[in-house]
């Protein structure tokens, strides 16, 4: 038997704010995990192996396009076009394909504030997970949505301000050097 109308009322509310430093997300996750049956707490891991960068994989995207649990497939499947557009705008290329958010996504790619560009791809994430969630009621993609939202949060409140900037365009000079180190390699 499942808890989720009583998990969902007792979430805290939370809005997409850069500045505030208000959310604790191990604390909410363990609270939530703690109510949660086996199958579901697979699901919360499986989406937490998702948030960290070097588990996203092709094997990991197919398995998420495989997956039953909808909120898991359609989250991960945007975040895969996300990435996927990315690359391609930092190539100067077109991947051809079409999506609902593409144009958005493409206005902040071509934002040449960093920090900005960062909050706004966060944004439309955000907006991305209210969207896959909007005809859900009292089930558990509330609740895999208010998590995905949390970690959102939890990564602006681990930067301030000058270190939030100073990791993004490192960030993005790290993505530079390794695309011109491949073209520079398939030029010799």
């Amino acid at each position: 038997m499942n808890n989720y109308p009583y998990i969902i009322a007792s979430l805290p509310d939370y809005v997409l704010d850069f500045e505030k430093k208000d959310c604790d997300y191990r604390s909410v996750r363990d609270d939530i995990y703690e109510l949660c049956e086996p199958l579901d707490r697979r699901m919360i891991e499986w989406m937490e192996f998702g948030f960290d960068d070097a588990n996203l994989t092709p094997h990991f995207y197919r398995t998420c396009r495989k997956c039953k649990n909808d909120f898991i497939r359609e989250y991960f499947e945007f975040d895969h076009k996300v990435r996927t557009e990315k690359v391609a705008f930092l190539k100067k290329e077109e991947t051809g394909e079409y999506f609902d958010e593409k144009a958005a996504l493409l206005k902040v790619f071509n934002n040449k504030n960093i920090l900005e560009r960062e909050r706004e791809l966060d944004l439309l994430m955000w907006n991305k997970i209210s969207d896959i969630v909007v005809f859900d009621v009292l089930d558990f993609n509330i609740i895999l949505a208010f998590l995905a939202k949390a970690n959102i949060i939890a990564r602006w409140n681990k930067l301030d301000r000058s270190s939030g900037e100073k990791l993004f365009r490192q960030f993005v000079q790290e993505v530079n050097d390794t695309y011109n180190a491949s073209k520079n390699k398939n030029n010799i």
